[in-house]
């Protein structure tokens, strides 16, 4: 069908038809930008079967050469996609690579209707047309067309010119056309060279005239001797000027005599170019001309700020500096003489963290103790005023031994107390200088021995604080493991000497390791025995401790 007649038979309709399928386009479009309009309809159109093949379209357009493809059903492809429900159809950015250079029109049919958008922009969900019910129908078919726009040809125009000569009352006039660009070069005997250049969008026509040579149009007022009036006599003006040297105390005099003639331009006398005439004296200052030179900037200058004195306690620091104020004057001569005074300014700072930290930390109570059979080490430390830890927990505990590695405890409270080096609170438990063999406690220099002696106890944040501290004393409760535990010799080998020596004979293990099994054979007797043997240990156990 015609694009007119289709356009006539649908005119009335138009609006109507537009507005039914804005309100039931889809509003979801793949590919379509945010900002995109959606579900835009296009112009309805009778769907002929002719209208259903790409050389219909093409032919319609064929003054943009169109290059139509066609996908049935509601697919899509490398140009174009659409939308998951089948109700619009969003077109793909246009490839350079293609033919042509733009979307020429775009066709998407549903029921017998067509919807044509010229020129449809990528990106847009343009939506199908309505069924007969007013309802949005699915896509049964589309069609895009690329297109190339024509080329509009140039307009052919023919430039002229044309000028009077000039004479004694009134220059030449030189005259025009305005349909082209004009250029002009001056020649050496006073000729103008005038060529004409197209416009954009213009060219000349075959064998159009595009230079001439213009003579000189000025007023030919020089030919006449007779207009001219009589010559001026030329200007003379001498001023004096005095450059001041400060720096080398002298005054240059310099006399300019300027001579300006006049000179004939043709149709006026007019100044011609001036001469100059210059002529330069030294002389030095005097005391007044001295004294107009500007005077040293006064100059100040800040010592460096120095510490006070300050305590361990003091959160701020007084700090002073010397400024020494240099001001320039004139004497009785001109000449500057310099002046200066000092004086003294302070301020307060903030102690640093890092200067905080080289006062030593506030010592509260610190102690050894037991708590019950186990051994602990009690603390109380204070931070420096206007000390500001990183943590809760920033202090870092060293049980520091004398001849080999500190035994260091990291990231504990500013108070507390912490289980001596070696001693165990949980079963199997354990006292420093002690150790479990095959079950029984035997007496050791492991175990961190070294720590029951009278040692140095560090308390470091980036203070620090350290003192000497004992090993609880030992008791019956504490120290070491129970007296009671302490095992008998062996009773079948007594020529085998005890593990630990007389100090530090095998203990029964409290709560944990290999407990001696006790034959049931040889019933209560046995049993006795065994506990007076025990007994025995235990009185000499007491003596050895008493006599420490």
């Amino acid at each position: 069908m015609p694009v007119s007649r289709t356009k006539t038979l649908w005119k009335s309709l138009a609006g109507a038809v537009v507005a039914v399928s804005l309100v039931v386009a889809p509003l979801v479009s793949t590919g379509a930008a945010a900002a995109d309009l959606i579900g835009t309809p296009g112009t309805p159109e009778v769907a002929t079967s002719e209208a259903n093949k790409e050389s219909y379209w093409e032919a319609r357009y064929a003054a943009h050469k169109a290059d139509c493809y066609k996908l049935d059903g509601p697919w899509s492809s490398s140009h174009g996609s659409v939308s998951a429900d089948g109700k619009t159809v969003t077109l793909k950015p246009f490839d350079q690579s293609w033919p042509g250079d733009h979307w020429e029109v775009l066709v998407i049919k549903a029921g017998n209707t067509n919807f044509v958008t010229e020129h449809p922009q990528a990106g847009v969900a343009y939506a199908s047309p309505t069924n007969n019910g007013g309802q949005q129908a699915t896509v049964s078919h589309w069609i895009v067309c690329k297109g190339t726009t024509p080329q509009t040809p140039p307009t052919v125009v023919t430039p002229t010119l044309a000028w009077t000569l000039p004479s004694c009352d009134a220059a030449g006039v030189l005259t025009k056309s305005p349909n082209v660009e004009w250029l002009s070069k001056l020649n050496a005997d006073g000729t103008t060279t005038w060529t004409a250049k197209p416009l954009a969008g213009t060219v000349f026509a075959d064998g159009a005239k595009t230079e001439w040579t213009v003579p000189n149009l000025d007023r030919l007022t020089t030919e006449i001797e007779a207009c001219r009036p009589p010559q001026p006599d030329a200007e003379v003006v001498t001023e004096e000027t005095s450059d001041y040297d400060c720096a080398s105390v002298t005054v240059t005099v310099l006399t300019v005599t300027t001579t300006t003639p006049y000179v004939w331009n043709g149709t006026a006398w007019v100044k011609g170019e001036p001469v100059e005439q210059k002529a330069s004296s030294l002389r030095p200052m005097t005391a007044d001309e001295k004294k107009d030179c500007p005077l040293p900037d006064t100059n100040v200058e800040y010592g460096s700020w120095v510490d006070g004195e300050w305590d361990c306690g003091d959160t701020q620091v007084t700090q002073t500096r010397e400024i020494t104020t240099t001001v320039f004057e004139y004497d009785a001569e001109g000449n500057a003489t310099a002046k200066s005074t000092v004086a003294l300014e302070t301020k307060s700072r903030d102690l640093t963290q890092a200067e905080i930290g080289t006062c030593p930390l506030l010592p509260g109570e610190i102690f050894s103790s037991c708590v019950g059979d186990v051994p602990y080490l009690s603390y109380g430390v204070t931070l420096p005023e206007g000390y500001e830890p990183d943590s809760e927990t920033p202090v870092t505990v060293t049980f520091v031994n004398p001849e080999g590695d500190d035994y260091v405890v990291p990231n504990q409270a500013l108070s507390g107390k912490l289980l001596w080096p070696g001693a165990s609170a949980t079963e199997p438990k354990m006292w420093p200088g002690w150790e479990i063999v095959n079950g029984t406690y035997v007496k050791t220099e492991g175990n961190f021995d070294w720590s029951r002696e009278g040692i140095t106890v560090r308390f470091a944040v980036n203070p620090d604080y350290e003192t000497v501290l004992e090993y609880p004393e030992a008791t019956a409760l504490c120290a070491n493991p129970p007296e009671q535990a302490i095992s008998p010799e062996s009773p079948t080998d007594p020529e085998t000497p005890a593990t630990g020596g007389p100090e530090s004979g095998p203990l029964a293990a409290t709560g944990g390791g290999v407990s001696p099994i006790v034959p049931i054979a040889g019933g209560a007797l046995l049993v006795m025995g065994l506990a007076a043997v025990a007994l025995v240990a235990y009185q000499r156990r007491r003596e050895a401790h008493a006599s420490r």
